[in-house]
């Protein structure tokens, strides 16, 4: 497929980065989802990078202090530049049966689907990397330096526009490849509004049980990604639709549907479109926090009671709401933590001994005005007043003035972000 010209909306320092590479003499390109994203009008999150440069060789082309590989199944570099950490990988080919049925360990796991990938470090070319890669609209590369943009599949410049979530090749080959993909490509379906094709969509029904064999780490570090996204309750929306919540996060699908989820759900698109809207960061913990509070509220009284002050029962009550929530996957502790003491403080806003002076001195309690403020606002309470006894951190050292940031420097505020619809999206069944 040939380059076509293309003038895309690429930063500098990537621009530079990617420049850096050539000079030295590799072929290099932005890939994956930035492209998406900027031929859809939208702001990256990050930029991913390609070239046929080893990982190594772009070790040396950096500098060590600069650059580090990481990873065992799939090597790549990360490379600090302009302030910012940037992935890049090298271009890789399908992985040869042997080289791939075989774990960074180098044994080989029976028990495992017979393709999975275990192993992706089979070096190739851009064209090879493209054709190995899981969905069409993530196959693009861009090469901002002379503005060029290659489409190898011939195919993911149009589902782009067309909106199709499309595997590349076989795809139950490639849910088998690597079951991680079946989560992503619902996130796609999730965050972009996203359709499937009929081939693609079949074998995601077919081959969900397949995510049981995922590598846990990775699966967390995907529930990651969705807490700290501005669309994780649309992600959610799309697992439960397809089936892959029972396997993802068994607590949440079992109470699909109920008032304490639909209000969980309520909560969780509040401070997403907070944090879209630049109102709030995207924490983790005040996330992991918001979708357990309904949770917390049914087991320990949504009332200020004995339960939920902070002792020993209250702690040993909201940890165990915290790890049935998100179990089978495994949080760092200290976001748990975080979260877990941001949903202790909550009773305290209701008591009437609470004063401001002392909560704000609490480590936690940037985030549990945050909470305190989202929950509100879902229940069409007075924002405003609660902005005026609880004001940001620093506000009253500041003689009493409130500027609408938080402890990180966060802008509060009592706007009413527009609020998502929680409906299901799917009207038919998979096509036999």
């Amino acid at each position: 497929m040939p380059a076509m010209k293309h003038e895309l909306p690429v930063e500098n320092r990537v621009i530079e980065l990617i420049s850096t590479l050539q000079g030295a003499g590799f072929e290099a390109y932005i890939v994956g989802g930035a492209i998406r994203d900027l031929l859809l009008g939208r702001r990256p999150k990050d930029y991913d990078i390609s070239t046929a440069a080893t990982p190594e060789e772009v070790r040396n082309v950096f500098g060590r202090r600069s650059a580090r590989i990481i990873g065992k199944r799939f090597r790549l570099v990360h490379v600090r530049h302009g302030g910012e950490l940037f992935e890049v990988s090298t271009f890789r080919r399908a992985p040869s049966p042997e080289s791939a049925a075989v774990g960074p360990d180098g044994r080989k796991h029976e028990e495992l689907p017979e393709h999975m990938i275990l192993s992706d470090n089979s070096f190739g070319t851009a064209e090879e990397d493209a054709w190995r890669r899981d969905f069409t609209v993530n196959a693009l590369f861009y090469d901002p330096v002379r503005s060029e943009l290659i489409d190898h599949t011939g195919q993911g410049i149009d589902d782009i526009r067309s909106g199709v979530v499309r595997a590349i090749g076989n795809p139950r080959l490639r849910f088998e490849e690597d079951p991680v993909r079946m989560l992503r490509a619902l996130k796609l379906v999730g965050q972009y509004d996203f359709s499937f094709d009929a081939a693609t969509e079949n074998a995601l029904f077919a081959m969900l049980p397949l995510i049981r064999h995922a590598a846990p780490s990775r699966l967390s570090l995907e529930l990651e990604k969705i807490l700290s996204s501005s669309y994780g309750d649309k992600h959610l929306l799309a697992f439960h639709d397809y089936g892959l919540l029972e396997y993802f996060l068994p607590e949440i699908d079992t109470a699909w549907g109920s008032p304490v989820c639909e209000y969980a759900l309520n909560l969780f698109n509040e401070r997403n479109c907070r944090v879209a809207e630049g109102i709030y960061r995207n924490s983790i913990s005040l996330a992991m926090a918001t979708l357990a509070l309904p949770f917390v509220e049914q087991q320990c009284g949504s009332a200020v009671g004995t339960l939920w002050k902070n002792s020993p029962d209250a702690r040993a009550a909201i940890a165990g709401v915290l790890d049935r929530l998100f179990r089978p996957q495994t949080m760092m502790n200290r976001m748990t933590l975080s979260a877990e003491r941001v949903l202790q403080l909550q009773a305290l806003f209701g008591e009437p001994k609470s004063r401001p002076e002392q909560l704000m001195e609490s480590r936690s309690y940037a985030h549990s005005r945050e909470l305190l403020l989202i929950r509100t606002a879902v229940q069409e309470g007075d924002v405003a007043e609660l902005e005026r006894l609880w004001p940001p951190v620093g506000a009253r050292r500041r003689g009493g003035r409130n500027d609408g940031r938080n402890a990180e420097g966060e802008e509060g505020g009592g706007r009413r972000p527009r609020r998502r619809r929680h409906r299901s999206r799917r009207g038919k069944e998979p096509e036999s």
